[in-house]
């Protein structure tokens, strides 16, 4: 997504998901998975999208790349978070070579942060009326940096540093390519942030990150049944420690709804951005969104069908990895969408 300057091409990348609660890798060749490796990362060791404690996220990357048995050292990393600002602006029409330059101009009015500290992208989206729609994608260097610092000291190279919330829209256009007549939002919930991707024939209309996930779950369950955030995660996911059940209901309910409301704000936004656009589905990722019955609770609040992402409708799964792709697949559904790009796949004409 960032044009980096020091980026060399290849055309053998993996995708890496570098989550609050996890790392996952994910390889692919053409249609077809070839590796697939997890590795848990402790509570807090990346809270708000920040990096705490670097060597543990070091550690687990080479731990799931071991799992994956992942070949090649070029990564796909994402980045998401309050750093990562995603607006769309509308530009005067301008030769393509122009572009860029007047999105830069543009960017200062947009832009919370001295434009040096950043690095800024775009895509445009269409043309009418002598205006330009432009997705401005700006996001801090400090952050880039931090990122790109965990892998490296991992042993591998971050070639391509992506948006999370685009990722998911790669994966969308591979899995699902037919689906262009309505806008769907793709929703992951991840444990501490809530990545939305507006989408409609192929393109982003709308993206925003809501910094509310999984571990609100988790704390609520904590705090109301006075036990460790490590066993009411554990209970959350339906492991037996000694927590039954029903006890987790009310604490899950009352989380469901501020989610929904958190969502029903970001649709309510994006309804005053968008003349006349609809929503016409939502498919929810993120190891969150397996949490039971929680699609059809929002289904019922929304009044919009809500599903299950499936990162691996179009994509051939090597035998070894059926079993973990099809449990965990709505929650590789970023990390599908990374080990999709490939250096350059991206680059709009200067």
């Amino acid at each position: 997504m960032f044009n980096i300057p020091f980026f060399r091409r290849t055309s053998e990348t993996f995708g890496l998901d570098i989550g609050s609660s996890a790392v996952k890798v994910v390889q692919l060749h053409g249609s077809s998975l070839v590796a697939l490796g997890v590795a848990s990362l402790p509570p807090d060791v990346i809270a708000e999208g920040t990096i705490k404690d670097p060597p543990t996220v070091v550690d687990a990357i080479k731990e799931a790349v071991a799992r994956a048995s992942v070949n090649v050292k070029e990564a796909a990393i994402g980045v998401s978070g309050r750093e990562l600002i995603i607006k769309k602006v509308q530009i005067p029409e301008v030769p393509a070579k122009e572009v860029h330059d007047v999105v830069m101009l543009e960017a200062e009015h947009h832009i919370p942060f001295a434009i040096d500290e950043v690095f800024i992208d775009h895509h445009t989206l269409g043309r009418s009326g002598g205006q330009m729609d432009v997705i401005l994608v700006a996001v801090k260097k400090s952050k880039v940096n931090e990122y790109m610092a965990v892998v490296d000291q991992a042993g591998f190279n971050p070639l391509i540093v992506d948006v999370d919330g685009f990722a998911l829209g790669n994966q969308w256009e591979l899995n699902f390519p037919s689906e262009v007549r309505e806008a769907v939002a793709l929703i992951d919930i991840g444990a501490a942030i809530m990545k939305t991707n507006v989408v409609r024939g192929g393109a982003t209309i709308f993206a925003r990150d809501i910094p509310f996930g999984g571990n609100n779950y988790t704390q609520a369950i904590a705090q109301r049944l006075n036990i460790s955030f490590q066993q009411a995660e554990d209970a959350k996911l339906g492991k037996d420690v000694g927590v039954k059940w029903e006890t987790l209901v009310p604490p899950l309910e009352a989380i469901s709804r501020e989610l929904s409301l958190e969502v029903q704000r970001t649709f309510d936004y994006f309804a005053s951005t968008a003349e006349s656009e609809r929503i016409g589905k939502i498919v929810l990722a993120g190891g969150c969104a397996q949490l039971p019955g929680l699609n059809e609770y929002l289904a019922s609040n929304w009044g919009i069908p809500v599903e299950l992402a499936r990162p691996f409708e179009r994509i051939e799964v090597a035998p070894a990895y059926a079993e973990e792709a099809a449990a965990m697949a709505p929650a590789l559904a970023v990390a599908v969408g990374l080990g999709l790009r490939r250096s350059g796949d991206k680059e709009q004409p200067k």
